[in-house]
């Protein structure tokens, strides 16, 4: 199947992905949106770094992708840091007065 097509049906369902690319690098995050030759991405922090809790977006030229991963063990933790992510940004929100809101 080709690449641009499967990561399409990825984002019909915001499903979580693992990008790899040429020089071994990885890029986990949920696919959000598919354009002509790139692909938009969330990710929320570094696997390798659990402890930072980082929301990114990102925007892929698709030449830059050598195959996707779209089924991992590590997706589930990628959604369990999803999830701290925005009730610590609900919580914070929460502690702030209504006119910094």
């Amino acid at each position: 199947m080709n690449l641009k097509l499967r990561l399409e049906k990825l984002c019909d369902v915001r499903a979580w992905a693992r990008l790899h690319f040429a020089d071994g690098t990885t890029l986990t995050g949920r696919v959000l949106r598919i354009g002509h030759d790139y692909v938009e991405m969330e990710s929320y922090g570094d696997i390798d770094k659990p402890f930072q809790h980082e929301y990114s977006r990102h925007l892929v030229p698709l030449n830059l992708v050598k195959f996707i991963t779209i089924e991992s063990s590590a997706f589930a933790e990628a959604e369990r840091r999803r999830l701290d992510y925005l009730s610590q940004m609900e919580s914070t929100s929460d502690s702030m007065p209504e006119i910094e809101r």
